[in-house]
């Protein structure tokens, strides 16, 4: 079920978090939504920042975790735990909604959350197929069910209004193509490569961060004060990437969508798309991106939450 859509993104919010990288965000219910981490793609690194930003000051790091998340919880006894890190507002009314405004900019600066690509598209993976049918309470297999070894422990998000924070667009010396199952090809409209989460904190209410650092439950309150905001970074990115691109051995090349496909494991080889960067010229190195890889962009993707 897609995510709720609202037409109101309050742009100075008290919380921005901010998505980057190979994360997988799919609809819970009816009002949260899960983010996976890709675990499966080399050289990609889970890296969770909260900085307090005051003006005229510098942020104040209140929180860094690297690496692997550890699961927080079982939610109840004798169930499986899920997530490693849970954020929630107390106090107030909890729900993650996506951002539709009605009428976009008409310079092309929407920050609309269907920016974000979702897998479950009509030019993708269509309305996520049905594999195999419920068994003794146990769910139904989906086509794009992301497999728990390379996804979890998740990120279980209860408030915000997601959006585009930041997209990729077409750029006049090189091209994104996607390259089909059946083998053709064709140029990739603007897609979300950074994807935002807006809070608002009504008074007397406040975020609640919960992970497990060095095995011992942490808990983080944001609390709402005058002057004072709050960004949280969730990152699966390469720690670092030269502009050198040229250097393919310290570089590699990689495609984002197969980085993908090794979580979302039901999907037969046949059935699965690659992205690739057309240039004018293949020996001339494009320039570099603005986040992520050198060749692509390292966007979070949708499933099922009503991204384009």
């Amino acid at each position: 079920m897609p995510f709720t859509e609202t037409e109101v993104l309050n742009e100075t919010p008290d919380v921005n978090i901010f998505f980057s990288g190979l994360l997988v965000m799919e609809p819970v219910g009816n009002d949260a939504c899960q983010i996976f981490v890709n675990a499966s793609a080399p050289r990609h690194h889970l890296t969770i920042e909260v900085r307090r930003k005051r003006q005229g000051r510098p942020d104040d790091l209140l929180m860094r975790h690297i690496g692997p998340l550890a699961f927080v919880s079982r939610d109840q006894a004798g169930e499986v735990p899920l997530h490693g890190m849970i954020i929630r507002k107390v106090d107030g009314q909890n729900a993650v909604k996506a951002f539709a405004p009605t009428n976009p900019p008409p310079d092309g600066t929407s920050r609309a959350f269907n920016l974000a690509i979702d897998m479950a598209r009509a030019d993708l993976h269509g309305q996520n197929r049905e594999l195999e049918p419920a068994v003794a309470g146990q769910p139904p297999k989906k086509l794009l069910d992301v497999d728990p070894l390379g996804g979890r422990p998740s990120i279980l998000l209860e408030d915000g209004v997601l959006y585009t924070a930041a997209k990729h667009e077409p750029h006049p010396e090189f091209k994104v193509m996607l390259k089909k199952p059946d083998g053709s090809e064709q140029e990739m409209r603007p897609f979300a490569r950074l994807i935002g989460a807006a809070i608002t904190l009504e008074e007397g209410s406040h975020v609640v961060i919960l992970w497990r650092q060095q095995g011992k439950l942490e808990r983080l309150q944001l609390a709402k004060m005058p002057g004072v905001t709050y960004e949280i970074y969730i990152v699966n990115d390469p720690l670092f990437e030269s502009d050198a691109i040229a250097d393919v051995v310290r570089n590699p090349r990689h495609d984002e969508f197969a980085e993908y496909y090794k979580i979302l494991h039901r999907v037969p080889t046949n059935e699965q798309f690659r992205l690739r960067i057309k240039q004018p010229d293949p020996n001339t190195p494009p320039p570099p991106l603005d986040r992520g890889s050198t060749r692509l962009p390292c966007m979070p993707v949708v499933v099922g939450g009503g991204g384009d």
